[in-house]
């Protein structure tokens, strides 16, 4: 870090010199030169009634030899400072100032001055767009003064417009600094609305799910204290009733924990939206996506690498709705005809990845809430998510979802693991009555 800051001073000390030195240069050309002619006979003037040039006298005249190039050649050589005034605009501004005032004291032409204020008024816009106010008041300031001493001080600003010129000078910078300023002012603002909207976005959905928790749970626990109660008071005298209300404690827990689980993981639904009580989707169901994305005009190629194994019900819905949301923003968002995604199943973890060659999905002006709603799904399981634009082209969302446990865990079609299932008899080995079989493996496409 020493050494690049180092490596940085060195750099931006020798554009400073080389700076100084092309203006150094340059200025003698742009130097007043006088010419003498003697009139014998005098200059009168009629209207002034008065001698300009008495008899005998000799005619003073002014002029440049610089041309047009030369004449606009200090504030071309601005650009020699363009790779430092975003690190040190306070360096760029005095090192600018200065210049104005050395091209001045040559007596240049007017135009001279004003043509290496609007080069460096321009850098001043970008000063105020990247930098805080209080860096980009102080550069104004010194550009400012810098520009009202070489046009005050000097021609043409000796002249009786000397007033219009500081105006003018005073004006021109304020502009500049406004613009760049007032634009710096939109973004920022423009960058927390869309901050503020997505929190409040994950903000609500936290909330609905909050909600839904609520009612299910409260619901079902009081079922469950109700008929606890009622076996606890008959199962002396009435052990066929006390096992009923053991039953049905059995199947609103089993019930509750699968909506449970269901629940945490149903993100960016709709705020009217009631909790599905068909079974939640996974990856089994790709083909049914394959199929519907086509009819949309996009054909989704979907590649498998490794053998599927059955997903817990929370991992299986979070691939299945990221793969989801990636095909849909393809589909509105990219232009594209085709996209492809990749499921791998490596050791301990799902790899997910969707890419398409359009023209990019955060390119649409969209909201970006399904972004949002991807990396939360992923943050609630733990993995790791990045979406973004491809090289060569198109849009690139990437997900790894890790599996608790490895693949050596086996789950159950309600991602229920083994070692808190009870569907099982634990001495016998046998499933119970009404238990649920396991899942066949993946089927949605052929490796």
């Amino acid at each position: 870090m020493e050494k690049t800051r180092r490596g940085q001073w060195l750099t931006d000390s020798l554009l400073v010199v080389v700076y100084l030195v092309l203006i150094a240069l340059s200025a003698p050309h742009l130097q007043e030169y006088h010419t003498a002619t003697p009139l014998s006979g005098g200059l009168y003037s009629y209207q002034l009634k008065q001698w300009i040039v008495p008899p005998g006298g000799t005619l003073i005249s002014s002029g440049y030899h610089a041309d047009a190039w030369q004449e606009e050649l200090p504030g071309l050589l601005t650009v020699v400072l363009l790779p430092m005034f975003r690190r040190r605009p306070l360096v760029f501004a005095t090192v600018t100032s200065l210049a104005q005032v050395y091209v001045a004291t040559t007596y240049a032409p007017g135009i001279t001055c004003y043509v290496t204020l609007v080069a460096i008024d321009a850098c001043l816009v970008a000063i105020a767009l990247n930098w805080p106010r209080r860096t980009s008041i102080k550069a104004a300031v010194l550009i400012m003064a810098g520009g009202i001493t070489a046009i005050a001080a000097f021609p043409p600003g000796a002249s009786d417009l000397m007033p219009t010129h500081v105006v003018v000078i005073t004006l021109m910078t304020m502009v500049a600094w406004l613009l760049g300023s007032s634009t710096r002012e939109r973004r920022t603002g423009v960058a927390r609305h869309r901050a503020d909207a997505a929190t409040q976005a994950v903000a609500n959905e936290r909330l609905r799910i909050a909600r839904e928790l609520h009612d299910m749970i409260a619901h079902s626990i009081g079922i469950i204290a109700i008929q606890a109660g009622m076996g606890n008071r008959v199962i002396g005298t009435q052990p066929a009733e006390a096992q009923k209300a053991l039953r049905a404690i059995e199947d609103t827990s089993r019930d509750t924990l699968s909506q449970l689980r269901r629940t945490l993981t149903a993100l960016r639904q709709s705020e009217n939206s009631e909790t599905p009580t068909d079974p939640a989707p996974g990856l089994a169901d790709l083909d049914k996506l394959v199929a519907s994305t086509k009819h949309a005009g996009v054909l989704a190629i979907v590649e498998q690498i490794g053998m599927p194994r059955p997903l817990p019900g929370e991992i299986d819905l979070a691939a299945y709705r990221i793969v989801q949301e990636s095909v849909t923003n393809v589909v509105r968002h990219s232009g594209a005809r085709t996209c492809r995604v990749r499921v791998e199943f490596q050791e301990s973890a799902v790899s997910i990845t969707v890419a398409d060659d359009g023209h990019g999905v955060l390119g649409a002006g969209g909201t970006g809430f399904g972004l949002v709603g991807m990396r939360e799904r992923v943050s609630l399981v733990h993995g790791t998510f990045s979406a973004g634009p491809r090289v060569g082209g198109g849009f690139l969302v990437s997900a790894t979802l890790p599996v608790p446990g490895g693949f050596e865990t086996t789950y159950t079609s309600s991602a229920i693991a083994h070692d808190i299932d009870t569907d099982t008899d634990t001495d016998t080995g046998r499933p119970l009555p009404g238990a649920r079989p396991e899942p066949d493996p993946n089927p949605a496409v052929t490796p």
